[in-house]
């Protein structure tokens, strides 16, 4: 038998039969236990450390502040090899979604939301729920005779609700307004005398005067839906709901306008993955680009194939893609690669898709998966994770 001269290794290919190159550089079906390093040499993986045992442990996360995983009901931020319990969560064990923003971590999942402050290690409502209607009486003012709307809205810890219902009472003659239901600390905001506009009346519960200065700023908001899926991006928290992607109001990411902020596709949401140029929002069947940075604005566009739930993470440093990602700079950053259908696929910010296994690898194709992003020892890896499903 002759000899096999390998000169190199290249990443496992289960597509294309071929083993071995006549340049000497071999192309393994599997590959276990191993990494080919950029010089085409195999590597063992070395084991790791087993520092937390935590059962039933899922969604593990981690961002500049914190790493958080959930288990049994739990949320658990895990610090120097030990996992402590921060919160509960509520409702069946679902996977949760996690984003970052201004050093607080937002996290929901179809039955349960919060926002988690790593520095005061604890979990918060995300949103302020809004007030009932008010029940309104005629009594004694400067109010002019007319019409008036009145509706309040609540405030926690300095984050103000959007309004509760709306109520109308109308004056025969000068009078004022009393506000017999508002809760402590609830602001009341109402119309001038047959006008549209709500306006900051105080907290108090009595009308007697409507300065007009301050508008109502949440009007028609409410706390965000119970959401998958969930993205920071323009400002904005956005996040899907079955086959709808809500936003939220930008910078005020407690405030949601549900019957308009919203963009409805054809099947359910499994990828939400932003690029400065736009969202990529994955459904089973295929994946589409919404090109632009305000929502009013945004392009929609045919990215590619259908999306893999759960296998989204931004990479770094992405290797010997030249011109593909569509940005001057080398070394890319935060570029969301995920799994489709066809493969994993990075995004670009022309709204395009660039396989990275194509013609390499042939998988499964699962309804869920995770995945992750991390430097081991300076070799920055993106690592998937899938029950096997349907070979295609």
């Amino acid at each position: 038998m002759a000899d096999i001269n390998i000169n190199g290794f290249v990443g496992a290919n289960n597509v294309n039969e071929r083993f071995y190159r006549k340049s000497g550089v071999v192309e393994p079906r599997v590959i276990l236990n191993a990494d080919v390093d950029l010089s085409g040499r195999l590597v063992e993986r070395k084991g790791k450390t087993l520092f937390v045992t935590l059962a039933g442990a899922h969604s593990l996360w981690a961002g500049n502040s914190c790493m958080l995983c959930a288990a049994a009901g739990v949320l658990y931020r895990i610090s120097q090899g030990a996992a402590v319990n921060v919160g509960t969560i509520t409702g069946p064990m679902y996977p949760l979604s996690y984003f970052e923003s201004d050093d607080k971590v937002y996290i929901s999942n179809p039955y349960w939301q919060g926002i988690f402050d790593p520095t005061a290690n604890s979990v918060t409502s995300w949103g302020v729920p809004q007030p009932p209607g008010p029940m309104l009486l005629a009594g004694s003012g400067n109010l002019p005779a007319g019409t008036y709307r009145i509706t309040m809205t609540n405030v926690v810890s300095g984050e103000l609700s959007g309004n509760g219902p709306i109520s109308t009472i109308t004056l025969a003659a000068e009078g004022g307004i009393q506000v017999l239901n508002r809760p402590t600390g609830a602001v009341v905001w109402a119309t001038d005398s047959d006008e549209g506009i709500f306006f900051r009346v105080g907290v108090t519960s009595q009308i007697v005067d409507i300065p007009t200065t301050e508008p109502l700023p949440s009007f028609m908001c409410s706390p965000p839906p119970y959401m998958e899926n969930l993205c920071y991006a323009f400002g904005r928290a956005w996040g899907s709901v079955e086959n709808v992607l809500y936003y939220s109001e930008p910078f005020k990411l407690g405030w949601f306008k549900l019957a308009g902020n919203k963009f409805t596709f054809d099947s359910k949401i499994t990828v939400v993955a932003k690029v400065t140029s736009g969202l990529f929002v994955g459904m089973k069947e295929k994946t589409v680009f919404l090109a632009g940075t305000e929502p009013d604005k945004m392009e929609l566009s045919d990215a590619g194939a259908g999306s893999i739930m759960g296998t989204l993470a931004y990479c770094n440093n992405l290797p010997d893609l030249g011109s593909v990602l569509g940005t001057p700079e080398k070394g890319f950053v935060d570029v969301p690669v995920w799994l489709t259908v066809e493969g994993i696929v990075a995004g670009n910010v022309s709204g395009k898709l660039f396989n990275l296994t194509k013609n390499k690898i042939k998988m499964g194709i699962p309804s869920r998966g995770a995945s992750l992003y991390r430097n081991l020892e300076g070799v920055f890896q993106y690592l998937a994770s899938f029950t096997t499903g349907a070979t295609g």
